[in-house]
């Protein structure tokens, strides 16, 4: 919805007290001319309408009948589809005889495609697409001809590499799938970014689907033809599909084809008129009447077109016929329009010298504030002491709020703001994964190095926090040398498993990559627990004193886990939960039932293999790779 600035408020009301003796004088001059400006606009409208629908019409009947002739040819064993020469010498007689038509192609089963081109300097490219193994690019091959009188001349050869996979283009599977012609609108051809409409049908020999033929028309030609039709000038011409995206336009705003209202220029006040009609009249077909602060009123008229329940949507500034008129209405006294300007210009200047910037400026505060991007808050002085004050206490609200986010996880302090959660005690069950680590022999590094060992536990939760929130998740509490991380709360993950082994599996490198925390423990240099299943999940405490935790056996048996670490001498233990959960069994290595305390029976506990037992080169389940970084390997196990 839109909602006019405080300037603009101050300047309407002006203009509408010193222009209101002048109102009985446009009334009539435009009362006058109302009636006759309507019968020209619909006259003009209807012509328009007519010549771009008898174009598009002609147009799309020409592409059909060339789909026909192609699929016919095949179908009848005229002509092989696989043999390149005779296919070849088709495909250019029919593009060059339809300048209309800028791709005739055909795409096989195996995934090959093969087309004639027109390029917009006036050349005929053959394109053709090779096969390929998934995820790989295919061989593409380009000969470029130029037409001359009666023939071709072969110019360049082009051997490259194409990402273009006919397969999956609309237009191939909605051919393949169809018993009729289908229409299709596209942006990507094989040459690229090509915003056209194609005709695909299905094409079976012997009762076997060999292929789809394709004919492409480019939305450029739509536009040309638009800028064709005799328009008087300053009006537009749009024609948008049934989902309200422009297709062609009869005058590109910068030469740029645009693909919604939105994307145009915001100077561009005709366009800017044609969207206001649309988004207020609908789908429908329509005649209305949109004022425009640059042109005043302006006609804008929709009508349905014979293709896919496309529109033609017509722009017509009501200067453009009432000039006259409005040259005698700007023969008015020239006091009033004096007084009117120098009222307008005295409050656009002081609306925005006192209102305007300072509250521009606080709306970008608010919104700093409200996306927790708190170092962008500044105090800005304003003349007004309301202002100035509201700007001062804005600039302490973040200061509070930015200490306030570092003692509790963004994920909760964010719907803490917003009101989203409310304060007091309660929560729900939920599946979850928890991980707890901490650092091995950090009681000895404590007794020996006393308050000197803040910079080695710094770095360590440091490491393990960035981990945890790479991978989305949430930091639930630090417990001496220990951090406790949580997934799938308070949003929802659907691989929290899988995420929480790749942060433990990023947390055990990058302590390697660093020095030992402690003498003894260069091979262990962290013990992690995983664990997942259901847990209470919320807000946990006292109505005074509040914790967003997660509390059950889940987490109990997570915490147990480090202690199992320490018995079996590696760095990550999972139980069998989170390696159900997570698909981790390729990389994992069981360690057996272990005995945890707290439990009647043996738990099934399992580690993530080290980088150097995971990957000794050759298939990563990803595609063939050789190489030494095994860090990335190891994490990429769990990726979904």
């Amino acid at each position: 919805m839109y909602r006019p600035k405080l300037a603009q408020v101050v300047v309407l009301l002006l203009l509408l007290a010193v222009l209101s003796t002048a109102a009985l004088i446009h009334l009539i001059w435009q009362r006058a001319a109302s009636e006759n400006i309507d019968e020209v606009v619909a006259s003009l409208d209807t012509q328009t309408a007519g010549s771009v629908r008898n174009d598009l019409t002609s147009t799309l009947a020409l592409v059909s009948s060339t789909a026909e002739i192609v699929r016919s040819i095949f179908f009848q064993g005229a002509i092989s589809a696989g043999d390149e020469v005779k296919r070849e010498f088709l495909f250019l007689s029919l593009l060059r005889e339809q300048s209309a038509i800028t791709w005739i192609g055909f795409g096989f089963p195996d995934g090959r495609f093969f087309g004639s081109h027109a390029t917009a300097d006036g050349r005929i490219e053959m394109v053709e697409i090779g096969v390929a193994e998934p995820g790989e690019l295919r061989q593409l091959r380009r000969d470029r001809y130029r037409p001359i009188p009666g023939d071709i001349f072969f110019e360049q050869r082009i051997k490259a590499e194409s990402a273009y996979v006919a397969l999956g283009a609309p237009w191939y599977r909605l051919g393949r799938d169809g018993g009729d012609p289908v229409w299709t609108v596209t942006n990507v051809l094989p040459n690229g970014f090509e915003p056209s409409i194609v005709l695909s049908t299905r094409v079976d020999m012997f009762g076997k689907f060999a292929g789809v033929v394709m004919v492409a028309v480019s939305l450029r030609r739509l536009s040309q033809a638009l800028k064709a039709v005799n328009m008087p000038v300053g009006s537009k011409a749009f024609v948008l599909d049934e989902h309200g995206r422009v297709l062609a336009n009869s005058q590109p705003s910068d030469g740029v084809m645009a693909a919604h209202f939105s994307d145009f220029p915001k100077s561009d006040a005709v366009t800017a008129a044609a969207a206001e009609a649309v988004a207020l009249n609908g789908g429908a077909a329509f005649r209305a009447v949109t004022q425009s602060a640059a042109l005043g009123p302006v006609f804008v008229s929709s009508s349905r077109l014979p293709f896919e329940r496309w529109r033609l949507i017509t722009a017509t500034p009501r200067s453009t016929f009432a000039s006259g008129i409005d040259e005698n209405i700007r023969r008015i006294p020239i006091a009033v329009l004096a007084i009117a300007g120098l009222a307008a210009t005295t409050a656009v200047v002081f609306a925005n010298l006192l209102f305007a910037r300072p509250l521009a400026r606080l709306a970008v505060q608010l919104r700093a504030v409200e996306h927790f991007s708190f170092e962008s808050v500044r105090h800005h002085p304003t003349f007004l002491a309301e202002l100035n004050d509201f700007s001062d206490a804005l600039k302490r609200m973040s200061i509070g709020l930015s200490a306030f986010a570092r003692y509790m996880p963004l994920d909760v302090v964010r719907p803490l703001v917003e009101g989203s959660i409310e304060p007091k005690p309660g929560g729900e069950l939920c599946d979850i994964t928890v991980m707890f680590a901490d650092l091995p022999g950090f009681t000895e590094l404590t007794e020996r190095l006393g308050p000197a060992v803040e910079p080695h536990l710094t770095r360590f939760l440091t490491t393990a926090v960035a981990a945890i929130h790479a991978e989305g998740g949430t930091v639930d509490k630090f417990i001496g040398d220990a951090v406790m991380a949580i997934w799938n709360a308070p949003g929802r993950q659907a691989d929290h498993a899988a995420r929480a082994c790749r942060a433990a599996t990023a947390i055990r490198d990058a302590m390697h990559t660093e020095p030992p925390v402690s003498v003894g423990h260069g091979e262990v240099r962290v013990r992690i627990g995983i664990n997942s299943g259901t847990a209470l999940i919320g807000n946990i405490g006292s109505a005074e004193r509040l914790s967003y935790t997660a509390i059950g056996d889940t987490v109990n048996l997570a915490s147990r886990l480090v202690g199992v670490a320490k018995e079996y001498g590696v760095e990550i233990v999972l139980s069998d939960a989170t390696v159900q959960a997570s698909d981790a069994f390729a990389h994992t290595t069981s360690l057996g039932l272990a005995t945890v305390r707290g439990k009647a029976e043996p738990v099934a506990v399992y580690t993530i293999d080290p980088p150097d037992v995971a990957f000794q080169g050759g298939d990563n389940g990803n595609g063939t790779y050789h190489g030494d970084d095994d860090c990335l390997l190891t994490a990429q196990a769990f990726r979904c």
